[in-house]
């Protein structure tokens, strides 16, 4: 093997390691050849093989930024695209309230970066002047030139008239029944209608998201009809993946609704991904792989798990893309035994999650929440502890 390498002498033959790469902060690496697994590397198991080896590919590069508006908080919630003067929509993200933090793959080449069509739009403008009339302009144009990191700020205002609307609808605006309070004269909108109406604006326009990790089968493949459920789940290491590919057909046999599966990308083993496409035609399912960066400014995990475990809560309204309405998480080493239509069917009245209950009295599971220690600041502070292996969760 050609290059640098580097030796380690020593190395524990019982223990179980894990192989990864410490690459710097915008680049985004899968392993695409690999033989053993490398989430579970026993070297004592190798027999006579003295190498493991292993092939990393860089996927692609993180655009991160900041967005801001002078004056008031980051506005949380607005929607970005990402694209190219031909294809304007290719990824797309919303703000967080965390620093106004935003996050979309690229690669190296000339990019636009606009508000989406829709409530984003309608609101807020780009910072500056454009064509000499008082709105911003349409677009921000971004040249990635080079591996390195590339933060972008993003400054945007209100438009005239608009200064007091809000993108989001403030929790304590909602009252039982999941409607909205405000409004003079008894006029009500319900939670559920108007965060349809924000999250879903761009279903509508001409323009769709490019995804190569996206593969759709034949439409009434199986005699599948009716709505789609979508599934996310999250696996790594040969054992889990194993049990993925049982929780999906358990899925698909209880139902004969249309079923996409959504599944983290950076943490599938090289055989899985080969294998998928191949599943997916023989069974009848769609399945997207998506990705997202572990934020720099977040606490860092050191352990793979509570990273992975940590896509379950943190960023399910940032790693699926607009358009995407619910979606059900399920753990990999689940059965299912019933028609998941009916949970991906039940009214939550607009609320963004809806939990199965999850036990205390197990306090040898308290070092798994870790919702329950300190991510940030302490960790998520008093809030109900719930279930992390099967919950709905609406992406508003």
């Amino acid at each position: 093997m050609n290059g640098p390498t580097a030796w380690f002498s020593n190395m524990p033959l019982a223990k179980t390691l894990t192989m990864n790469l410490d690459v710097p902060e915008p680049w985004l690496v899968e392993p695409v050849v690999a033989i053993h697994d490398l989430d579970n590397i026993v070297l004592e198991n190798l027999g006579d093989e003295r190498t493991l080896g292993a092939v990393f590919e860089l996927e692609a590069l993180v655009l991160t930024g900041h967005c801001s508006e002078k004056n008031h908080e980051p506005p949380r919630g607005l929607q970005l695209l990402l694209g190219t003067k031909q294809r304007p929509h290719m990824v797309d993200t919303v703000v967080m309230a965390n620093l106004g933090y935003w996050q979309l793959k690229a690669s190296p080449g000339v990019w636009t970066l606009q508000l989406a069509p829709g409530r984003s739009a309608d609101l807020y403008t780009l910072e500056g002047t454009h064509e000499g009339t008082e709105e911003g302009p349409k677009m921000k144009r971004i040249v990635i030139e080079n591996l390195g990191v590339h933060l972008i700020h993003l400054n945007v205002v209100k438009k005239k008239g608009k200064e007091k609307e809000q993108i989001l609808i403030n929790a304590d605006e909602i009252d039982d029944d999941g409607h909205s309070q405000e409004g003079k004269g008894g006029k009500q909108k319900g939670w559920n209608k108007g965060f349809l109406k924000w999250a879903s604006g761009l279903i509508g326009g001409e323009e769709k998201q490019i995804d190569t990790n996206k593969h759709s089968p034949v439409q009434g493949l199986m005699g599948r009809h009716g709505e789609t459920i979508n599934i996310f789940s999250i696996a790594s290491g040969h054992l889990y993946e194993r049990f993925l590919k049982i929780m999906i057909l358990s899925v698909l046999k209880e139902t004969n609704r249309p079923v996409k599966f959504w599944f983290i990308k950076n943490y599938l083993s090289p055989q899985f991904k080969d294998v998928l496409p191949h599943m997916a035609r023989e069974y009848g399912f769609e399945y997207e792989l998506i990705t997202y960066k572990w934020p720099s400014w977040l606490h860092k995990q050191t352990e793979k798990q509570r990273i992975i475990w940590a896509y379950k809560i943190l960023f399910l309204d940032v790693i699926f893309p607009l358009s995407l309405k619910k979606v059900i998480f399920v753990d990999a080493d689940q059965i299912v035994r019933a028609d998941m239509g009916e949970l991906y069917d039940m009214d939550v009245k607009g609320r963004p999650l809806a939990y199965t209950p999850f036990c205390d009295n197990n306090k040898e599971m308290d070092g798994y929440k870790f919702w329950k220690q300190c991510l940030v600041c302490g960790g998520f502070g008093q809030i109900p502890s719930n279930c992390c292996w099967r919950y709905t969760a609406g992406i508003l």
